[in-house]
């Protein structure tokens, strides 16, 4: 009976759930590894890339508030020119109304009288 135990035990197959032979520190130091070179080779290229297009949409941005300001200012400034512009040509309109009405008025005295 002894000896049929030690056959059953002999010829039982090693592996399963719980059998931690060389496989587990094989896994481990494949999957460090594997980790340390996606890191160098993909990761840290991707890094990089992702922080340059940071950088250059800040910089476009900033860009872009610069120039939006500096439109805003010659807007400003144009329509201060143009309102002076304006009123300019309002005084002259007032004034050619005013030299064409008498020129009418001389005019029509000068009708009148003869």
């Amino acid at each position: 009976m002894n000896e049929q135990i030690f056959i059953v035990l002999a010829t039982e197959e090693r592996g399963g759930l719980f059998d931690f032979g060389a496989t587990l520190p094989l896994v481990a130091v494949q999957f460090l590894l594997l980790m340390f070179v996606l890191n160098f080779i993909l990761y840290s290229p991707l890094l990089t890339l992702i922080n340059q297009r940071n950088e250059y949409i800040v910089s476009n941005l900033s860009k872009a508030s610069e120039m939006l300001a500096e439109a805003n200012k010659l807007t400003l400034e144009y329509e201060a020119e143009l309102a002076q512009t304006k009123k300019q040509a309002q005084q002259e309109l007032v004034k050619s109304q005013t030299a064409q009405k008498a020129s009418f008025n001389h005019e029509l005295t000068l009708s009148q009288n003869l």
